[in-house]
């Protein structure tokens, strides 16, 4: 099979695993089929379909439509429902072919031609051809579509066309030449026009129409249409979630999660990807407390297990429940964020300060059991080509952060025990409250932070939101400070999407506002050099930028940790985020447990 190799992995295959024992107990250790690190070898010769699998989410998804839905949750249950032209080998992270076969690019960068498989369909058994590829596309380009976290990597895309009249064959042209070309058009989903737009609306509308907003609102149906996108039952109703996957959308039931069924005709089973379980369930299970019991009482068949504690003391000894642990590296981040709006946080030396407020070793070593690599930086702390090794790490300073707030002008002048300064001729405390979600071990790590910040005179609180709440709130930039994570791309990565000062608005992913214009110029320049040793050394420049700036303050890497039902087979773990793809997973006969195995 060809494939296009990725010449700027974002993550590698970590090659060493570790389970940290505590308090001097021995712990037990987990697939051990393989050598530590290692993705352990297929095993489906004897594979069979049926049974369920149940999943612990810790909150519902955002949205359940791929294209206006940021969610890690959502994206995770849309894997299995909807489908890329391309898609992404979890081992060597090569691109390979899905819906489409790798594209014929032109010598001058400009076109990339999809040829698309004619026995893709959907799973209402209607044909996926270049005219959904294009309705989906316009969806993205559409600026009253809530997709303004994907819609910024469309930018260079001109256009898209059927070739000669060829349904399975769809052209895009870019008006410039960018290195991202192949991923960005080969790793979106694909939605259905016969669903989304049975009246063709949309081919009423001109590229010419979707190129920015003041075009676009010429033409009042194209924000007719992208209400109708943004509209909640377009993104959880039924009728409306149809993709090409191997399984299909069956009911959301708001709080109590999400289930899936196999779709029976998945046109890629025996070619593309398996899918073995009957129904794959994302069980919504708030509390942990209560998500670790569900475990153990065989309620629920796999869960990512939130609490270190929880992992290493409470499963000790996972076996006697007939529960397997697994810790594999996702590639992804911690940090904490500082809203640039926010007056505080608008000085550069404070947010430098801020970062040395934070004792990244003790959290690290109390708190997460020794599973974290500090970082500072957004690049996988593994990728030795891309990561500038010239940034040091920035320790537990309290006096070094004193000077620097000090430098900034923040002093304690009335002596209360916190600081102030004068700002817009008033006094100004220092004073805020970190938001974050309904997570316990975010809100043990941020009582540290908080615990740290007081003690040199921040007084600093925590607000704890159920998910989709911290969401919108974050989205609007109605926060001052906040605990998150990204994952880390697998393919080439491009920081525009996060930090260029155009995605702070609408609901852009720079929620934290970071405005800077030699930042920009350099992500701008990054994007469009079709050098890589040219690219390497400006990402190399950029992490010195955001670095000194410190607009995040980076905190680590760390391992994932899970634990599933040990009647599970070809439980493979990838360095992949996210690790389990659950379609894999199947359940001997007389293993079953939900369902009678059929063969089919």
């Amino acid at each position: 099979m060809n494939k296009i190799k990725l010449t700027a992995l974002l993550a590698v295959i970590i090659t060493i695993m570790f389970l940290t024992a505590c308090g001097g107990k021995k712990t037990q250790t987990t697939n051990t089929d393989t050598k530590s690190g290692e993705v352990a070898p297929i095993d489906t010769a004897q594979a069979i379909s049926g049974d369920w699998l149940i999943i612990r989410e810790m909150s519902d998804p955002e949205k359940l439509n791929p294209i206006v839905s940021n969610d890690a949750s959502a994206s995770e249950i849309t894997y299995y429902v909807f489908e890329y032209l391309l898609d992404q080998d979890r081992e060597t992270y090569e691109l390979i072919p899905r819906l489409s076969a790798l594209p014929v690019v032109s010598p001058d960068n400009l076109t990339y031609t999809f040829t698309i498989n004619k026995d893709a369909k959907f799973s209402d058994g209607k044909p996926l051809t270049g005219e959904d590829v294009i309705l989906t596309l316009k969806i993205i380009k559409n600026p009253f579509v809530d997709a303004a976290a994907t819609r910024n990597y469309f930018d260079m895309v001109e256009k898209a066309e059927i070739v000669d009249g060829d349904v399975y064959k769809v052209k895009f042209t870019l008006n410039k030449p960018n290195w991202r070309g192949v991923y960005t058009l080969g790793l979106f989903n694909i939605l259905p026009k016969h669903i989304l737009d049975p009246g063709n609306v949309t081919d009423k509308f001109t590229w010419e129409d979707l190129k920015d907003l003041k075009t676009a609102s010429k033409n009042p149906e194209i924000q007719k249409y992208g209400d109708f996108i943004n509209s909640p039952e377009v993104s959880r109703e039924a009728k409306y979630l149809v993709g090409s996957g191997p399984y299909m959308f069956e009911r959301w039931d708001t709080g109590a999660g999400v289930t899936l069924v196999r779709n029976p005709n998945y046109w890629g089973a025996s070619k593309v990807v398996p899918n073995y379980p009957q129904k794959i369930i994302f069980k919504t299970i708030q509390d942990n407390s209560a998500a670790l019991v569900s475990a153990k009482n065989k309620e629920i068949d796999a869960m990512y297990v939130i609490k270190p504690s929880d992992f290493y003391k409470d499963l000790e000894n996972a076996d006697q429940f007939n529960l397997v642990k697994a810790k594999p590296s996702e590639p992804a981040y911690s940090y904490l964020a500082w809203n640039q709006l926010n007056v505080l946080f608008q000085d550069k030396n404070v947010r430098l300060a801020l970062s040395y407020l934070v004792d990244r070793k003790t959290i690290i070593d109390k708190v997460l059991y020794g599973d974290g690599v500090p970082i500072q930086s957004h690049i996988f702390y593994l990728n030795k080509k891309l990561l500038n090794p010239e940034l040091p790490q920035i320790p537990y300073d309290p006096e070094k952060a004193k000077g620097l707030l000090e430098q900034a002008g923040w002093k304690d002048s009335d002596g209360d025990g916190v600081l102030d300064r004068v700002v817009n001729g008033k006094k100004k405390d220092f004073k805020f409250t970190f938001l974050s979600n309904t997570n316990p071990v975010r809100k043990q790590i941020l009582l540290v932070v908080v615990d740290a910040l007081k003690k040199v005179g921040i007084q600093a609180e925590v607000q704890e939101l159920e998910w989709s709440v911290y969401l919108d709130k974050t989205k609007k930039h109605e926060f001052d400070a906040t605990y998150s994570g990204w994952t880390s791309p697998t393919t080439p990565p491009d920081p525009y999407q996060i930090w260029h000062s155009s995605q702070s608005q609408g609901e852009g992913s720079n929620y934290i506002s970071f405005n800077n214009k030699l930042s920009d110029s350099l992500i701008v320049a990054y994007r469009d050099e079709m050098d890589e040793n040219k690219r390497i050394v400006m990402i190399k420049e950029w992490q010195k930028l955001i670095y000194d700036e410190q607009p995040y303050t980076f905190l680590w890497s760390g391992k994932a940790r899970y634990i599933y039902d040990k009647r599970f087979k070809n439980t493979r773990w990838y360095n992949y985020y996210p690790s389990p793809t659950y379609n894999e997973w199947w359940v001997p006969a007389g293993a079953q447990k939900y369902t009678q195995n059929k063969n089919n």
